[in-house]
């Protein structure tokens, strides 16, 4: 009977997700798995296996057992807060993480942009870049909001980062779209947004990291938020574990620098926090209200420009000042944002989607789908590509 392989899972904070995707790995290569780390936080001192996947490797207690283990055994490094650049790891795409967030509020009509995070984390510092690079590729700015870098004259507790970034948000010209590290400190954002009488998302939208399920659903405002794939992610290094211990990867040689291996995030997962369109002009107002309760139907740009009261020339400027898109375009992504959310839910056929959305054929449907998500309706249904959904929309 061939011998299971031994390997601990030294995890520096939890996410179901993590424990799901190493696990299906394990039971499909019939691993032993050490869990006491996971389940107990007791990290045995002297301990000797086959391999070892870490996450979060500057909390304190993972920080000195990964330390003496590392290179004692083959390792697999999850995620991308650590500073050991010389072993192997699988990570989430924080570049592509902050680049969807700044599509999904520019798509939304937004012209001013913060970030909130730390300073110095490495996956924060991924994301902030890409959000930023990307607002400055369309012409707009970002404030960046930091709290590490305000506290030398005043405590670091919890009511003072709240005083803190009540004033910041209050000072920054509205609508705001407010991009965040991720979904505990998005709800923390949307407290405090709502305590200082700032509504959520009409005042201050946001967007967190994650796809946390309870804090997403369970916020004052529901949240939206970029899923990494973490059980993918899991998944991956797993495999990527198995391959160094069969001596299939060169990986534990602190010299070898490796680059690490990137995930393709899911997608933006739409909820309440940043359900809504960053406009002024009544007319556009009005338009977006006729656009949206008419999804379905057959309707023309002349139906539109009655609708909000305006000549079709005057709509066609005040969409362009106010978006930056056509009134047409903006049609499309409603439909598109409609279907999106009904495949996801699972619940109807493509070619019922294509009829609720307005689209008339499936092939009208599949044709702008691939040319938005770079794929077809049924794989991102399957989750097969990375994709801005709206699950959850409704809450």
């Amino acid at each position: 009977m061939k011998t299971k392989r031994n390997v601990l899972i030294a995890l520096g904070w939890h996410d179901p997700r993590i424990l799901e995707g190493v696990g299906r790995y394990a039971k499909e290569a019939g691993w032993h798995l050490e869990m006491r780390a996971v389940i107990e936080s007791a990290l045995p001192a002297y301990w000797r296996g086959d391999g070892m996947l870490a996450n979060d490797t500057e909390v304190p207690r993972i920080k000195r057992f990964i330390e003496n283990q590392i290179r004692l055994q083959p390792t697999v490094l999850i995620g991308s807060n650590h500073r050991y650049a010389g072993f192997p790891s699988v990570q989430e795409d924080n570049g592509e993480v902050g680049r969807l967030a700044a599509v999904h509020f520019l798509e939304r009509g937004h012209q001013n942009f913060a970030w909130l995070g730390l300073p110095h984390g490495r996956s924060e510092m991924g994301r902030r870049e890409a959000f930023v690079k990307t607002l400055q590729a369309s012409g707009r700015s970002c404030h960046v909001l930091e709290w590490m870098g305000e506290t030398s004259q005043r405590r670091d507790t919890w009511d003072n980062r709240r005083e803190w970034l009540g004033v910041q948000l209050k000072s920054i010209t509205k609508p705001l779209a407010v991009f965040v590290l991720d979904d505990v400190v998005a709800m923390d954002v949307i407290d405090v947004c709502l305590d200082f009488g700032l509504r959520v998302p009409e005042d201050v939208a946001v967007m967190g990291v994650g796809n946390m399920e309870l804090a997403c659903e369970c916020a004052r405002v529901p949240i939206s938020s970029i899923d990494e794939n973490l059980s993918e992610i899991a998944y991956r290094a797993a495999a990527l574990l198995a391959e160094v211990m069969e001596g299939t990867c060169a990986g534990t040689d602190p010299g070898a620098l490796r680059e690490p291996l990137l995930v393709p995030v899911r997608g933006v997962f739409m909820r309440r926090s940043t359900d809504s369109l960053a406009v002024t002009h009544p007319g556009v107002q009005k338009a977006l209200a006729f656009m949206t309760a008419r999804v379905q139907e057959t309707i023309g740009i002349g139906d539109i420009a009655r609708a909000a009261g305006l000549s079709e020339r005057a709509l066609q400027y005040a969409f362009k000042n106010e978006l930056r898109r056509t009134p047409v375009r903006q049609l499309l992504l409603l439909r598109l944002e409609r279907a999106a959310h009904l495949l996801v839910s699972g619940e109807s056929k493509v070619a019922t989607v294509a009829e609720a959305c307005g689209f008339g054929s499936v092939r009208h449907l599949h044709r702008c789908f691939v040319q938005k998500h770079g794929c077809s309706p049924q794989a991102y249904r399957n989750g097969e590509a990375g994709r801005e959904s709206t699950a959850g929309r409704g809450a």
